[in-house]
């Protein structure tokens, strides 16, 4: 990988986004709502986006190596797009299956995919620059 700032980067978006998450379920807790669907949900939800956020930022630093390398920085880029649609609809169906099977709660299974963007921005603002 390309050094280990990317690795850094992936713990601390997802203590981030439990942190996130634990807020939710607390929340669900405070209005009556937590069950064992939420918990469920959460825990998909969870895993998930975070396991997407990891193969997100494996894909782009073995797509920049490729590209230190070759020098081809064109096809670094169609391999991080190509990569982007893969995951996309690799979410899509995970969620297509498992909310079909009605588990989960689905606003409890959908909301850390927001929180993951939420904690990317808010480590991206607190980030110093090396």
């Amino acid at each position: 990988m390309r050094n280990k700032n990317a690795i850094r980067q992936v713990l601390i978006v997802s203590a981030c986004e439990a942190a996130a998450v634990g807020l939710m379920l607390a929340v669900y807790a405070i209005i009556g709502r937590l069950d064992g669907k939420v918990l469920l949900g959460a825990l998909f939800g969870c895993v998930v986006s975070i396991l997407n956020f990891f193969a997100l930022t494996v894909t782009v630093s073995n797509a920049a190596d490729r590209a230190e390398k070759t020098g081809d920085a064109a096809g670094a880029k169609r391999s991080v797009q190509a990569s982007s649609m893969a995951r996309l609809f690799a979410l899509l169906g995970l969620y297509v299956l498992v909310l079909s099977f009605k588990a989960v709660d689905p606003v409890a299974s959908l909301l850390p995919l927001i929180f993951l963007q939420i904690s990317i921005r808010v480590y991206g603002f607190f980030r110093k620059e090396e």
